[in-house]
């Protein structure tokens, strides 16, 4: 540990809500989403180097890991690189669903969040949009998706180019059980020029639209989605029947 005075961060608000964007409001270390509790941790353990660079927020568990030298700091360093790469070259946009083609609307006021409310199909079709910052050519492989059924008791800025963004393709993906996960390779991929911004579908299905339906089936989702230069992305977690992840005792995020 270095024995440099710790220096006020300039800016903290700021810098943190850098860094809260930066790992998508998630722990890079784990699943924990208690973002108001998050600490910034100094990645070379030096408390006078407030360069951003050096700078990552996580948890205070994790915190206590990396101090505790059960996280390695190369395996921060690694983690810091992955998240950069992240924001550099593909950025999410915004999930919605297609609500010509299945039964779901948005929830009001709530991000994210979808409800069941006519007579179509159960099967929830979702919309997702990202921009290729990169700059080359890259390629949509894999979907991965995990879900968690909540107990049964309780209760994004659009994309900035002037033309309408159509939906690429859609593809359809089982539903995994609860605290399952399944991840599809995708035959038919996505070749997505830099610079461009894309659209695809995803329809979410099971053996029984009887699984989606209001008031007693809600669920939260947690899509991630990988690409042929080696990173995953994932997107904000997705909220079906109910306006809230209440249930914090299980707790299902991507590993």
């Amino acid at each position: 540990m270095s024995n440099k005075r710790r220096k006020s961060i300039p800016q903290k608000s700021k810098v943190r809500a850098e860094l809260q964007k930066e790992i998508q409001s998630v722990c890079p270390f784990c699943d924990s989403e208690d973002v108001g509790h998050f600490e910034i941790h100094h990645i070379d353990e030096d408390p006078s180097n407030n360069l951003i660079a050096n700078l990552l927020l996580v948890c205070p568990s994790c915190h206590s890991r990396i101090t505790k030298k059960d996280i390695k700091m190369i395996e921060v360093i690694n983690k810091k690189e992955t998240l950069l790469e992240k924001i550099e070259k593909v950025e999410f946009i915004s999930v919605n669903v297609d609500s010509d083609n299945c039964s779901w609307l948005p929830m009001e006021s709530i991000p994210n969040a979808f409800e069941a409310v006519n007579l179509k199909s159960l099967f929830p079709i979702f919309n997702f949009s990202f921009i290729n910052q990169s700059n080359k050519t890259i390629l949509l492989t894999s979907i991965f998706v995990k879900t968690k059924k909540l107990p049964i008791g309780l209760s994004g800025p659009n994309v900035p180019l002037p033309n309408i963004l159509r939906p690429l393709i859609k593809y359809k993906v089982k539903m995994p059980n609860d605290g399952k996960s399944t991840n599809v390779v995708l035959l038919e991929e996505i070749e997505i020029p830099r610079g461009r911004a894309f659209k695809f579908q995803v329809e979410l299905y099971s053996e029984s639209m009887e699984k989606f339906k209001p008031p007693f089936n809600k669920y939260v989702l947690f899509f991630e989605f990988g690409f042929n230069n080696g990173f995953q992305i994932k997107v904000p977690k997705i909220l079906l029947n109910t306006q809230e992840d209440y249930d914090e005792l299980v707790y299902y995020g991507l590993g």
